[in-house]
């Protein structure tokens, strides 16, 4: 896929304050489009922080997010001075130029940021690191007890022969979940599940994509299997759907997104016997692991006017993951 020069702004302002002053903005909007999610929502809650005294903070958490971005960008002037998406939303808002480059911005507010959160194409900073994000094998260790699974398991090899003794034991009928949901999710897992595989997704030095070989073929063998010990219903299943199953004490091994696991692990929507007490990573004899997403926030539109880009300012403290302006 050939990606335009494009320029990533970093125009996800006013996030790690707590006050109208700490953001750098007097007057004006920052309006936010992204998933919805927790840890999403606990940086758009910073962000709604600067609200106040001539600003407004507007945001819109949405799983559509994917379907509108691109519409409410091309508008002049664009809907969202901010959009947080994810690596595989991202390409799509490069291919269309909907960004601007970062380097004044983290030239004014960006000292704090480490040279690797630089994200940078052909000389310019396209993104800067902010979250990272990655799938987990969350098990249930009492069931896996009660089934006779001795250990959690390590590969997906495992998954199956552990759901197939919780069956067996008639324990649970579907005791396993993945985001499968038709569309994006059931994209997702198949890209990170081939990813593990160690193949490459394109034909060395082009844009033609590999995926039609065995690593390929190997990768929808084994989401076949899997499903096959998942509600039916498993094409409806996105995230918010497995979390809320997992909370049920409906799973007992399920595929879920890392920025789960303090909702998982809370006293709010969740049954004792939904808690996760051992949460493990997974990794797959199809190819070793599961592998990283990396979430990121793009701001700064190309479509924002001149005197909205001056209001947009990075201000976000970053810890051990990754975030992306």
């Amino acid at each position: 896929m050939f990606l335009k020069t494009i320029t990533f702004a970093g125009a996800f302002a006013l996030l790690g304050s707590t006050a109208i002053a700490g953001c750098g903005i007097s007057s004006g909007n920052v309006s936010i489009l992204s998933n919805d999610f927790p840890a999403i929502q606990a940086v758009t809650s910073a962000a709604a922080t600067c609200a106040g005294d001539g600003v407004t903070v507007e945001t819109n958490l949405t799983k559509d997010h994917k379907d509108i971005m691109v519409a409410a960008l091309t508008a002049n002037p664009a809907q969202y001075s901010s959009v947080i998406v994810s690596n595989s939303t991202l390409v799509t808002l490069m291919n269309d130029g909907l960004v601007r480059p970062l380097d004044e911005m983290v030239a004014k507010h960006g000292a704090a940021l480490s040279k690797s959160q630089l994200i940078t194409v052909n000389g310019k900073v396209m993104a800067v690191a902010f979250m990272a994000n990655a799938q987990h094998l969350f098990s249930r260790t009492d069931v896996l007890e009660a089934a006779g699974v001795g250990a959690i398991p390590a590969t997906y090899e495992d998954v199956l022969a552990a759901a197939e003794k919780i069956r067996a034991a008639g324990l649970m009928e579907y005791p396993v979940a993945l985001n499968t949901k038709a569309g994006w999710n059931l994209a997702e897992e198949f890209v990170n599940m081939y990813m593990g595989t160690g193949a490459d997704f394109f034909k060395s030095g082009t844009a033609e994509a590999a995926v039609n070989n065995k690593n390929g073929v190997a990768t929808l063998e084994m989401l076949k299997s899997l499903v096959a010990y998942s509600n039916p219903d498993y094409l409806t299943y996105d995230s918010n759907a497995t979390q809320a199953e997992w909370e049920a004490g409906n799973l007992a091994l399920a595929t879920m997104w890392g920025s789960r696991g303090s909702a998982v692990l809370d006293d709010e929507g969740s049954t004792a016997e939904g808690r996760c007490w051992h949460c493990s990573f997974c990794s797959t004899n199809l190819g070793q692991r599961c592998t990283p997403s990396f979430n990121i926030v793009v701001g700064r539109y190309r479509n924002l006017n001149q005197r909205v880009r001056r209001r947009c300012r990075s201000n976000i403290r970053c810890n051990d993951e990754r975030h992306f302006f």
